[in-house]
């Protein structure tokens, strides 16, 4: 037979076996892509709320170090976006307090992506309430971070009575209360039977502290010791250093 007219090709033995190999590298690597992107979009997450850690710092510093009193959704109308009506085009929310004192520039993305987690799934559950139903956080709020109403809700039984809370008067070392966070720290503490789980861990997620400090934790149901404080009253003896 002239070499010519040999035909080039895979025999069916090769195609099985090459298929095989192909079927084994997919199982070892979609695990560790899976991983690689979940690390990358919580790294992201902590990226924006480091960026509004430094506008609650202008917000202070320009308003006699006291926080916002807000009446309607304080939790989320801190800051944020809205979206147009037209497009769905998202834009900062100038009614929102925080939004002033964003960065105005040497920004890596724009302003109103800093509300967005990019790891944000929505808080869905059957068991208590609909939460976003389809949405995300950030489009049912303009916002995928929760904040602590603790320190920008009224007050009726506290030491600052429908007041803005004075940054003196907080009792709680910096680096432990949390000023926002993932929203899974909430539906976590108040055991409301939802899901905010959007880095892969159920009762964890990014959190902002009054330190500017950004850190992944764990949360419990209304612990009684522990890293994380949401009373910015809570004595500093109820959380001894080093924990």
């Amino acid at each position: 037979m002239d070499p010519r007219q040999a035909r080039g090709g895979f025999t069916l033995v090769e195609l099985v076996i090459s298929l095989s190999v192909v079927g084994v590298l997919l199982v070892i690597l979609l695990p560790a892509l899976s991983s690689a992107r979940m690390s990358s979009r919580r790294a992201l997450c902590a990226a924006n709320q480091r960026v509004l850690g430094e506008a609650w710092t202008g917000y202070l510093e320009s308003n006699q170090g006291c926080f916002p009193v807000l009446y309607d959704q304080a939790a989320w109308m801190y800051g944020g976006v809205r979206f147009s009506r037209v497009d769905g085009a998202a834009f900062l929310d100038h009614g929102r307090p925080l939004n002033r004192y964003l960065p105005g520039q040497h920004l890596a993305i724009p302003a109103e992506e800093l509300f967005h987690c990019p790891g944000d799934r929505g808080i869905t559950g059957e068991h208590s309430g609909v939460g976003t139903g389809r949405r995300t956080a950030y489009e049912a709020f303009g916002t995928s971070y929760r904040a602590n109403t603790q320190l920008i809700g009224p007050k009726s039984d506290g030491v600052w009575a429908n007041q803005p809370l004075p940054r003196a008067a907080i009792t709680t070392a910096a680096s432990r209360l949390v000023v926002m966070g993932d929203a899974a720290w909430y539906e976590v503490r108040e055991g409301t039977g939802r899901l905010a789980a959007w880095h892969g861990a159920p009762d964890a997620g990014n959190m902002l502290f009054l330190d500017g400090s950004v850190r992944f934790v764990t949360i419990e149901p209304r612990p009684d010791v522990g890293a994380a404080v949401f009373d910015p009253l809570a004595p500093d003896l109820l959380f001894p250093r080093g924990e």
